[in-house]
C-alpha cells in the first residue's frame, strides 16, 4: 500500500471509529491495529505499544496533572466570580461588563490553562450578570465563548505543553510566546465588545438607557463585597508564574508544582474550603482528565510514528511542497486542514496528531517551531467555537439555558473572525510571538 493510500485509509478509519462513538484515544489505537492487519504486518502491533509507552517517558509531562489540578481548584472556588466582580467595577467604559468578562477570562486563563474551565468559571457569573443588565443574549454568550478560548493560549497552556512534548520544543519558550498574542486577542475582543455595546446603546431610547444605567448602578453596589482583597493573592500568583518563566528561574514542572501548592493554600485560607468530599472530587477529576489526555497523547504519538515509519509523513510533506509552490499557500492549506479537524476533535488531540506529522514541513519551509506552536494553538481556539464539537458553545448553553443555541452561535461568530484575524497578524508579524522567547535567558 502506497503512503498516500495508507494515510487516507488510516485517517478514514480513525474518523469512522470516532463517529461511531469510540473514545478518541482508543479510536487512534484501533485504526492502527486494523491497518497493520490490512497491510499484513501484525508484528508491528508490538512497536505501536512501545511507541505509545515511550511517548509518556518525559519529565515535562509531570507538569500536566498539576496544571489541571491548579485549574480545577480555582474553578470550584469562588475565585473566578471574585476576579470577574473586581474587574467589573474598574472599567467605566461602554460595555464595561462585557470587557470585564474578557479580562476575567484572560486572567483566569493564566491560572487554569483550560478553555472549558475558563468558560465555566467566568461564564457562571458573567452570562447571568450581562443578561440581567439587558445585554443582547447572543452577544452576552458570545463574549464568554470567545473569551474562554484564551484558556488554551495564555500560559500555562495545556495545549502548548503537549505541543512542546511531542515536537521537542522548549515549553518555557512556548509559554512565553503565548503571552503577547493572548493579550492582543483579549484586546481585540474587548474593542469589539465595547463597540457592539456602544451601537446597542445608541439604538435605545433615552428612557431605556436611563433604566439600564440604574440597573447597572444597583447591581454594582450589591457586588461591593471586598472581592478585590480576596483575589489579590491570585493576581500575585499569576505574576510570580510569569516572572519565573520569563527569568528562567524554574522549569515548567517546578512552576506547576508551586502553582498547585499555592492554589491549595489560597482556597483553604481565603475561601475556607475544608470539605473532604470537595477535595476528593477535585482529585478524581484531575486523575480522569489527566488520564484521558495522556491516553490520547500516547496513541496520537504512536499514530504519527506509525505513519512516519511507513513514509506517510515524508510523502505528505513532498505532496504539500509540490502541490503548492509557495510556502505561504501551503501554510494556508494546513490552516484550513486544522480548522476542519477542529470541528470534530478536541484541541489537544489535534495538536498531538498534526504537530509531529507536519513538523518536517515547518522546519523545511523555514518557519520557527515556537511560532508554529502559537499559530496552531490559535487555530485550536477556533475549534473551541466551531460546531459540531465546539466545547465552549455547549458549556455556555448549559449556563444560559433560556438562550437558543443558534443565538449563541451567531453571537460567537464575530469572535471566530477575530481569531482568524489574529492568525493573519502573527503570520505577517511573527515578532509578536517570538520577541519574549528571544529574551529568555
Amino acid at each position: 500500500m502506497d503512503p498516500i493510500t495508507l494515510a487516507l485509509v488510516s485517517v478514514g478509519l480513525l474518523l469512522l471509529l470516532i463517529f461511531i462513538g469510540f473514545p478518541i484515544g482508543y479510536s487512534l489505537a484501533g485504526a492502527m491495529l486494523i491497518v497493520t492487519v490490512l497491510i499484513g504486518e501484525p508484528g508491528e502491533i508490538l512497536y505501536v505499544a512501545e511507541a505509545a509507552f515511550q511517548s509518556l517517558d518525559s519529565v515535562e509531562l509531570v507538569a500536566l496533572p498539576m496544571f489541571i489540578f491548579m485549574g480545577a481548584i480555582v474553578a470550584v472556588s469562588p475565585a473566578g466570580a471574585d476576579i470577574y466582580a473586581t474587574l467589573s467595577r474598574l472599567l467605566p467604559l461602554p460595555g464595561s461588563l462585557g470587557i470585564s468578562t474578557i479580562g476575567g477570562c484572560a486572567l483566569f486563563s493564566a491560572i487554569s490553562g483550560s478553555s472549558p474551565a475558563t468558560v465555566a468559571a467566568i461564564g457562571s457569573s458573567g452570562v447571568p450578570e450581562m443578561l440581567a443588565r439587558r445585554y443582547p443574549p447572543g452577544l452576552a454568550c458570545g463574549i464568554v465563548v470567545g473569551g474562554g478560548t484564551l484558556g488554551i493560549l495564555i500560559p500555562p497552556s495545556i495545549v502548548l505543553l503537549l505541543y512542546g512534548v511531542v515536537t521537542k520544543t522548549s515549553i518555557g519558550q512556548l509559554f512565553m510566546a503565548g503571552i503577547v498574542p493572548g493579550l492582543l486577542l483579549a484586546l481585540m475582543f474587548a474593542v469589539y465588545t465595547g463597540f457592539s455595546m456602544w451601537l446597542h446603546m445608541k439604538r435605545l431610547t433615552p428612557a431605556e438607557r436611563s433604566e439600564l444605567e440604574a440597573i447597572g448602578l444597583e447591581r454594582t453596589r450589591n457586588r461591593g463585597d471586598g472581592s478585590f482583597l480576596r483575589v489579590l493573592p491570585f493576581f500575585a500568583l499569576m505574576a510570580v508564574i510569569m516572572i519565573a518563566l520569563y527569568g528562567g528561574w524554574a522549569t515548567p514542572s517546578e512552576i506547576a508544582a508551586v502553582g498547585a501548592t499555592a492554589s491549595i493554600l489560597l482556597v483553604v485560607f481565603i475561601y475556607r474550603i475544608f470539605d473532604w468530599s470537595v477535595w476528593r472530587e477535585l482529585l478524581l477529576k484531575t486523575v480522569r482528565d489527566t488520564s484521558m489526555i495522556l491516553i490520547i497523547a500516547a496513541f496520537a504519538y504512536a499514530f504519527s510514528q506509525f505513519l512516519a515509519f511507513h513514509g506517510v509523513v515524508s510523502a505528505l510533506t513532498s505532496l504539500f511542497v509540490d502541490a503548492f509552490a509557495n510556502r505561504w499557500v501551503t501554510l494556508f492549506a494546513l490552516w484550513c486542514l486544522m480548522l476542519v479537524l477542529g470541528c470534530f476533535l478536541p484541541p489537544f488531540a489535534i495538536v498531538v496528531i498534526v504537530a509531529p506529522m507536519f513538523m518536517p514541513f515547518v522546519l523545511q519551509a523555514g518557519f520557527d517551531p515556537v511560532w508554529f506552536g502559537v499559530f496552531v494553538t490559535i487555530n485550536m481556539e477556533m475549534g473551541c467555537i466551531t460546531p459540531p464539537l465546539g466545547i465552549n458553545l455547549f458549556v455556555v448553553k448549559a449556563i444560559a439555558r433560556n438562550v437558543e443555541m443558534r443565538e449563541i452561535m451567531a453571537g460567537s461568530m464575530p469572535f471566530l473572525g477575530i481569531l482568524a484575524l489574529g492568525s493573519l497578524i502573527i503570520t505577517l508579524f511573527p515578532e509578536i510571538v517570538l520577541f519574549l522567547p528571544s529574551q529568555m535567558r
